[in-house]
C-alpha cells in the first residue's frame, strides 16, 4: 500500500481505514471500466475567454528520479497553456534530485527554486507560493501525476464563475510503476461539516493567490496537516468553493514505506488534531475532539448550552406499547436535562387512548389530542406550535434511545450557525443493520444509502458510518432544528402527508443556505414501520409516487440532482458503487 495510500483520508491519513476499504473499492476491473467510459474527452479543449495565470507549486525532497521526472511531465503535458511551474528543493540529500532539476533550470514557464536550509514541506510549500506569480496556485506532490486535462477543467469552472476563491477536484491513486489506477475517490459538492470529520478535499487543489496571502500559507508546526490546517482556515474566510466531479489527481503508491509512515503517524494525528482544536477555537464554538477508532479520524463533538431547550414532538396514535417504549427510553436514558416531551395524537380511541393519557401524566409528557386523518406533516407542525424550545426535535414513536448523550451531541451540533437540519444513524432492531445513515437524492427518488448493510466495524465509503458527513437530507424519523430556521423554512408542508415531508423540509433549508448533517455518533434504534405499517402495498405505493412527483413539483432543480452525492458513484444502487 505504501506512502500515498496511507495518506488519502486525513492528509497524511489512516492507513487502517484505507485498507478496511480496499477490498471493497479497489476493484480495478471495475475502474477501468469506468474509466474508458467517461475519460474519453481528456484531450478535447474549447476556447476560454477568462485565462488566468495557473502557477502549479511542488515541493521537492528527497524524491526518485523517475518519480519526479512523471510529476513534472505531467504538468508540461498539460491542455491548458497559461501555466507556471514552481519546483521548490527543500535541500534534498539525494543527489539525483538536483541532477534532475538542472535539467529545467533554463526552460521557460519554470522556476526553480534551492532553499538554503531543510524547512519541511510548510515552509518549502510557502517559498513556492511566495515566488508564484499566477491568480491561481494548484499544489502538487513530487511524486504524484496530474491528470492531462487537471488545469484545463479548473480554469473551465473559474470561466462558468471567476467568483471561486478555491476549487478541488476528485482524486485516485496510481500504481508505483505508473502502470494502474484504483481506489478512487469521488467527492460531494463542499460540505463544511465533512470537511471538520476529514481532509475530504485534499487534490487536486486550486486556490485564489490573494486568499493564500492573506491567510499566509501553510502554518509551520502542522506539517501532516498542513493542507487540512490550510483548508479549515480558507473556509473561514470565504465560501466560495468549487468541485471538479472529475478525477485530475493521481496519488503516487509507493512500497516500502509503510515503516517509516507508521513512525510519522503519531506526529501527524496529533498536527490533525491541533488543527481542528484551533478551527473551534478561532470560531467561538465551545466543543472537543474525540478519536474515532474504526475511521482513525478525530471527531467534533460540540458543547451544548445548557439554556437551551429542546422540544421533542413525537406523533402517535393507537401504539401503546412502542410509544411507552420510545418515552420510557428518553426519559431513563437522557443525561441532558433542559427539554420536554410532546405528543400529538391524531385519533386513539377506547382503553387504548386512556393508557396513553395515564402513561404520558404520569411521565409529565404533553398530550395533544386531534382526531384527523393521518398527516405527519401536519401533526409536526401542531406540536411545534404548542412547544416553546429554542430547538425542535421531531421523533418517530418507534425510536428507542440509546446512549444519554445523544440529545446533547444533536443539539451541539444544531446550534452551529450554518446547519439545518440534523440527524442521527438508525439501527434496525439488533443494532447490526443500518436503516439510516442519510438520505440521497438519486434520479430515481430520494432513498437512503448503505440502507441494511451490517455495521460491525467495515468502514463503508470513506467512513460514511462512523463521520459526520453532509447530506441533501436527513429523515423525520429523528431530525432537530433551530426553531427560527425552521419557522423561516415555512415548517413542513402539509400537502405531504406520509412521505418526502421531511426531505421536502431539507430542500428548503439547503435553499436557504444551510448544511443538514448526520452525526454517526448518535446511534438510536428504529423500529421500522411500527406505526404505520409497510409501504409497499398498492395504494400505499400509489400514494408514495404521487407525493414524489409532487416533491419534485415543488422542487424541479432538485430532480436528478444531489451536490452531496457525486453522480460518478451509482445512480441505481444505494452502497456508492461507481457508476458504470
Amino acid at each position: 500500500w505504501g506512502k500515498k495510500s496511507i495518506r488519502i483520508l486525513q492528509n497524511d491519513g489512516p492507513k487502517t481505514l484505507a485498507k478496511r476499504m480496499r477490498n471493497k473499492f479497489r476493484d480495478i476491473g471495475s475502474y477501468q471500466r469506468w474509466i474508458k467510459k467517461n475519460e474519453k474527452d481528456m484531450l478535447i479543449t474549447e476556447q476560454m475567454t477568462y485565462q488566468p495565470l495557473i502557477s502549479v507549486v511542488v515541493p521537492v525532497y528527497n524524491v526518485q528520479r523517475k518519480f519526479l521526472e512523471e510529476c513534472i511531465a505531467s504538468v508540461r503535458s498539460q491542455t491548458y497553456s497559461n501555466w507556471e511551474l514552481l519546483l521548490i528543493d527543500d535541500c534534498s540529500t539525494m543527489p539525483e534530485v538536483k541532477k534532475v532539476l538542472s535539467q529545467y533550470e533554463n526552460m521557460a514557464r519554470i522556476q526553480i527554486i534551492y532553499r538554503e536550509e531543510n524547512g519541511h514541506i510548510s515552509r518549502c510549500t510557502n517559498t513556492g507560493m511566495e515566488r508564484a506569480k499566477g491568480e491561481y496556485i494548484g499544489l502538487l506532490d513530487c511524486d504524484d501525476v496530474l491528470a492531462v486535462n487537471a488545469l484545463y477543467e479548473v480554469v473551465r469552472m473559474l470561466n462558468e464563475d471567476a467568483s471561486y476563491d478555491y476549487i478541488y477536484s476528485d482524486e485516485d491513486h496510481i500504481s508505483e510503476n505508473g502502470r494502474r489506477r484504483y481506489l478512487p475517490f469521488f467527492k460531494p459538492d463542499w460540505s463544511p461539516d465533512t470537511m471538520m470529520s476529514l481532509m475530504y478535499t485534499c487534490h487536486f487543489s486550486v486556490y485564489r493567490s490573494d486568499v493564500l496571502k492573506k491567510l499566509g500559507g501553510c502554518r509551520t508546526g502542522y506539517e501532516g496537516a498542513q493542507d487540512y490546517d490550510l483548508v479549515l482556515r480558507l473556509m473561514e474566510q470565504t465560501s466560495r468553493i468549487g468541485h471538479v466531479s472529475r478525477v485530475l489527481y493521481h496519488w503516487r503508491d509507493r512500497k516500502g514505506l509503510i515503516t517509516r509512515d507508521f513512525n510519522e503517524k503519531i506526529y501527524k494525528v496529533d498536527a490533525v488534531k491541533r488543527a481542528k482544536q484551533d478551527a473551534l477555537v478561532r470560531r467561538g464554538q465551545r466543543g472537543h475532539v474525540e478519536w474515532v477508532k474504526e475511521a482513525e479520524q478525530f471527531r467534533i463533538v460540540y458543547d451544548a448550552d445548557g439554556t437551551d431547550k429542546a422540544s421533542i414532538v413525537i406523533p402517535s396514535k393507537d401504539n401503546y406499547e412502542v410509544l411507552k417504549k420510545c418515552i420510557d427510553s428518553i426519559c431513563d436514558v437522557t443525561d441532558y436535562p433542559n427539554y420536554d416531551i410532546t405528543v400529538v395524537d391524531n385519533g386513539s380511541k377506547g382503553e387504548e387512548k386512556n393508557k396513553i393519557e395515564r402513561f404520558l401524566s404520569d411521565r409529565h409528557v404533553a398530550y395533544i389530542y386531534e382526531p384527523q386523518e393521518f398527516n405527519f406533516s401536519r401533526m409536526c407542525n401542531i406540536g411545534a406550535a404548542h412547544t416553546d424550545g429554542d430547538y425542535i426535535l421531531f421523533l418517530n414513536d418507534d425510536i428507542e434511545i440509546r446512549g444519554g448523550e445523544w440529545l446533547e451531541r444533536l443539539l451541539g451540533h444544531c446550534r452551529l450557525p450554518h446547519v439545518g437540519a440534523v440527524g442521527c444513524k438508525l439501527y434496525y432492531p439488533g443494532m447490526k443493520e443500518i436503516q439510516h445513515i442519510g438520505i440521497v437524492n438519486y434520479p430515481f427518488g430520494p432513498a437512503h444509502p448503505f440502507c441494511e448493510n451490517e455495521d460491525k466495524g467495515s468502514v463503508l465509503y470513506f467512513g460514511r458510518n462512523f463521520l459526520d458527513y453532509n447530506y441533501c437530507a436527513v429523515t423525520g424519523a429523528c431530525m432537530m432544528i433551530e426553531r427560527s430556521k425552521f419557522d423561516e423554512a415555512g415548517r413542513f408542508d402539509e400537502s405531504l402527508a406520509v412521505t418526502y415531508n421531511d426531505v421536502e423540509l431539507c430542500f428548503r433549508l439547503v435553499e436557504m443556505g444551510c448544511y443538514n448533517v448526520v452525526r454517526n455518533d448518535v446511534a438510536l434504534v428504529h423500529h421500522e414501520s411500527l406505526s404505520r405499517g409497510s409501504d409497499e402495498d398498492g395504494e400505499k405505493r400509489k400514494r408514495q409516487i404521487r407525493e414524489m412527483k409532487h416533491l419534485y413539483e415543488l422542487h424541479p432543480q432538485w430532480k436528478g440532482r444531489d451536490p452531496f452525492y457525486n453522480y460518478n458513484l451509482s445512480q441505481t444502487r444505494g452502497n456508492f458503487t461507481l457508476n458504470i
